[in-house]
């Protein structure tokens, strides 16, 4: 069997053409039998009133008048059989000589079979469908009134024969779509796990054909191709971040080790010991410092802290944060000012948002040469959002690089002599995805003493006040 007649798709569609074949012939037959109804019904009916006219004809005359008017009938050429017999059942007149054979019903109604003579005379007759009705008179005589239904009877056979014939071809057309369908459906989809087997061997670099008509295998191979964009975006930061991991756990570790062993073989006494092992513990703070800042990364990517939310004082909170950075700013000679006025609330996690605040002010911090200023702010929108904002006089960020900067382990500053392992904005990212805020990094307020331009850094909370 052809893979194509094996698809779903066909499977549907044959189910489709069958039920559109099985309605086509249900209403095809009521037609067959509302036309099949109305010709025998017009026959009985024309049946029916010439036996009642032999019946007036009889009352009035006797079986003289009836006998009369079938004769005259007869003659005429009608296109109805006659019989009339007396009581004993001998014929008296009629253009047929004896009652059909066939059994009558009820009602006296038959069906039969007649031999019509040829109009030229010649031998043999035309064998011809017709139906009748016998009628017992009330004086004993019998009449039998037929009518030559042949014509009636082909044009039934033949509506039956059509809707045999349009029942066959609604099937087999709806046999034929569904194999066309299916096997065009059946192509476009190999293409696509011809795409996906490609990948699962390895070749990420493949993806499904599109046809860019917009339905829905066209859909399905644009989210296919962009899952895998997606995807191998993720590997290429793996390896990025694997490489910068790396990168930045060697230096620690090493320092580690140089000072282990410095205590170890050099040390004369247990001071300097003590202060190796002092040096050792801030080396091993470094690294685990690194792997909660990873840790926590992942934890709020998989949306962990989101049932922690609760109303807060975001103005408070700034203030607490704004406490810890402005003795820092002061000994690095640096200005720092708080703007941000009382009551400005909204509904999130306490420590996430602080952790964000922070974070942002230690990057100004890092990077702002002395005698620069740092400003952190809080305002509330004319939209109505709550937004905390950093501003620094620091050397800025190119536009092009704002985008990576909040990616993992990515640091512009490429000697990587200043702490810090290129997580911190990435975590201020993550938390303004718990939060479903905005985070955004524009030009701060331009050159400072030769330094600039600057960066503001902005945490728009788009769901406002708790």
């Amino acid at each position: 069997m052809p893979p194509f007649l094996r698809t779903t798709a066909f499977r549907l569609t044959l189910l489709s053409a069958g039920l559109f074949a099985l309605c086509s012939f249900v209403i095809l037959a009521l037609v067959y039998a509302a036309t099949v109804g109305a010709s025998m019904n017009r026959a009985d009916a024309a049946i029916a009133a010439e036996i009642a006219q032999i019946e007036a004809r009889y009352a009035a005359g006797g079986a003289q008048g009836a006998n009369r008017y079938i004769v005259q009938r007869s003659v005429g050429g009608g296109e109805f059989l006659y019989l009339f017999q007396d009581p004993e059942r001998r014929r008296i007149s009629g253009n047929i000589s004896s009652l059909p054979a066939a059994p009558a019903d009820a009602q006296g109604r038959v069906r039969f079979f007649y031999e019509r003579a040829p109009a030229d005379g010649a031998t043999g007759g035309e064998g011809r469908n017709a139906r009748g009705q016998i009628m017992d008179l009330s004086g004993g005589h019998r009449v039998f009134v037929g009518m030559d239904v042949e014509e009636e009877t082909r044009f039934i056979s033949n509506t039956l024969n059509a809707v045999l014939l349009a029942s066959a071809l609604a099937l087999g057309l709806g046999l034929v779509s569904g194999a066309v369908v299916s096997r065009r459906f059946s192509k476009r989809l190999d293409a696509i796990n011809a795409a996906a087997r490609a990948i699962r061997a390895g070749r990420l670099e493949s993806r499904a054909p599109r046809n860019h008509t917009g339905d829905e295998l066209d859909e399905l191979s644009e989210n296919f191709n962009a899952m895998l964009d997606r995807v191998e975006h993720l590997m290429q930061r793996m390896r990025t971040a694997g490489d910068s991991i790396a990168h930045d756990l060697r230096l620690p570790l090493t320092r580690l080790r140089g000072r282990l062993e410095s205590a170890l073989i050099e040390a004369d006494d247990a001071e300097e010991r003590e202060a190796a092992l002092q040096r050792a513990i801030g080396d091993v703070d470094e690294l685990l410092r690194t792997f909660n800042a990873v840790m926590s990364l992942a934890r709020l990517q998989a949306g962990e802290r989101r049932r922690a939310f609760e109303p807060l004082d975001l103005s408070a909170l700034m203030a607490d944060v704004a406490e810890l950075y402005e003795p820092v700013c002061e000994e690095k000679g640096m200005e720092f000012a708080l703007d941000c006025p009382p009551g400005l609330r909204l509904l999130g996690d306490r420590e996430l948002i602080a952790q964000a605040v922070a974070n942002i002010l230690d990057n100004a911090v890092k990077y702002t040469p002395e005698g620069g200023a740092v400003v952190l702010r809080g305002r509330r929108t004319a939209a109505g959002a709550a937004e905390v904002s950093v501003t620094d006089t620091g050397p800025g960020i190119p536009m092009a690089y704002r985008a990576r900067v909040l990616e993992r382990f990515v640091r512009l500053e490429k000697s990587r002599s200043l702490p810090g392992v290129g997580l911190g904005l990435s975590l201020v990212q993550a938390i303004a995805e718990v939060h479903g805020a905005r985070l955004t990094l524009d030009d701060g307020p331009g050159a400072v003493d030769g330094q600039g331009p600057g960066l503001r850094i902005a945490l728009t909370f788009l769901a406002g006040e708790g």
